[in-house]
């Protein structure tokens, strides 16, 4: 009996063993077709994206080709479309039509406004006496005849720009103490004994900084019109120098910018030595700072200026990356308005809504300009604007 029992309890445990097995075998079978799927899948998937790449990529060539066929074109003019990428019809057309409307007041300064007028100065630094030589009606001779004073004018003149050349002389002085005693900087080693003055140095910061004059025009510039030979790589200099002791009023400006409860931003692409680089614009009513930026993303705000942007009324254009920033408000800017509202004028020159709110606007900025330092009530012109969009819609 042991024995037959020994058998009966063995057989079932070997059974249970081969069913585990065979379990196991099954689940291994599934796991392996399972990561074929899901590495099928994957291939899939990475097929789709790099088709929906390809489409948006066609999508995106087709909409600029589309855009030529769009009646009426956007340009500068009815659009945030930027100058550079209007065509050249639609430039030429820009050209000869203006967003501001026709006034019916005359031409020229309006009643009370203050006028100004050149006045002449008390000391000339020169005076040329003009009086007749000759008689136009017989030709006597007339340089001995004193003449009568008729009228006086004062002509504005450049004098002839002719460089100056100031020569320094460094002395230094030995005290009875034995101390050597120099009220100067020393002479850099390796330095040229000839410099520029502070106006060619002003001059040249200005024309790069301001009026944006690259160094190869700037050279002959100077060659022309002051006679003074200066290298590119000088100008280069002097402009380096000249921004490294512009900082701390960069700074100052930086600081009453991040202070400042409304503040105007607008970002424009430039190419320097072949590279897209962007230049960017933060002003207010009294300052403006202009600073480059890597890219026109929202990061280059947010990296400037920090949290100072949670207490800012951001004044901008509809570029996406000013809709991605913390700020406290954004504001469309109203010439960017004004211009998308004389689109939909082009489009449907019957409608009056579009006439109604751009009216509307330049109510309002006519009203600002006229009491740039009053506090004007806003829920006046809110209701009517609300007023507007219930109408259209």
């Amino acid at each position: 009996m042991r024995a037959s029992n020994e058998i009966a309890i063995f057989i079932p445990v070997k059974q249970q063993v081969n069913d585990i097995s065979e379990t196991l075998s099954g689940l291994l079978s599934e796991l392996q077709s399972l990561r074929k799927t899901v590495d099928s899948l994957y291939a899939e998937n990475r097929s789709l994206g790099r088709n929906v790449d390809k489409l948006l990529k066609e999508n995106r060539e087709l909409r600029k080709r589309l855009e030529k066929y769009e009646t009426p074109p956007k340009d500068s003019g009815n659009s945030s479309t930027p100058p550079s990428k209007e065509p050249v019809a639609s430039e030429v057309a820009r050209r000869t039509k203006s967003l501001r409307q026709k006034s019916d007041k005359k031409v020229g300064g309006q009643p009370g406004h203050e006028g100004t007028t050149r006045r002449m100065v008390d000391t000339p630094d020169e005076t040329e006496n003009v009086s007749s030589q000759y008689c136009t009606n017989c030709g006597r001779n007339l340089s001995g005849i004193e003449g009568v004073l008729d009228y006086v004018t004062q002509e504005v003149e450049l004098p002839p720009v002719l460089p100056v050349y100031r020569e320094r002389r460094f002395y230094k002085k030995v005290c009875s103490c034995g101390c050597c005693n120099r009220s100067y900087e020393p002479r850099r080693k390796g330095g040229n004994a000839i410099t520029f003055g502070k106006n060619i140095r002003a001059i040249a910061t200005y024309l790069s900084v301001v009026q944006c004059l690259p160094y190869e025009r700037l050279q002959p510039l100077f060659a022309t019109m002051f006679n003074v030979s200066i290298s590119q790589g000088t100008l280069a200099n002097i402009v380096r120098e000249m921004l490294d002791k512009s900082r701390p009023a960069i700074e100052l400006i930086e600081r009453a910018i991040k202070e400042s409860s409304v503040v105007g931003f607008d970002e424009s692409g430039c190419y320097t030595n072949g590279r897209l680089n962007w230049s960017w614009i933060a002003q207010t009513t009294y300052l403006t700072l202009v600073f480059r930026g890597a890219g026109r993303g929202a990061r280059v705000l947010e990296d400037r200026f920090g949290d100072s942007l949670k207490n800012m009324t951001a004044i901008t254009d509809r570029h996406s990356a000013y809709f991605a920033i913390d700020f406290l408000n954004n504001q469309i800017c109203l010439a960017h308005l004004l211009r998308n509202l004389e689109y939909l004028n082009d489009l449907d020159n019957e409608q009056t809504w579009a006439k109604e709110v751009q009216g509307l606007l330049r109510e309002a900025i006519h009203t600002r300009n006229e009491k740039p330092a009053e506090v004007i009530p806003k829920q006046g012109w809110l209701d009517r604007l609300d007023e507007l969009l219930k109408k259209e819609s």
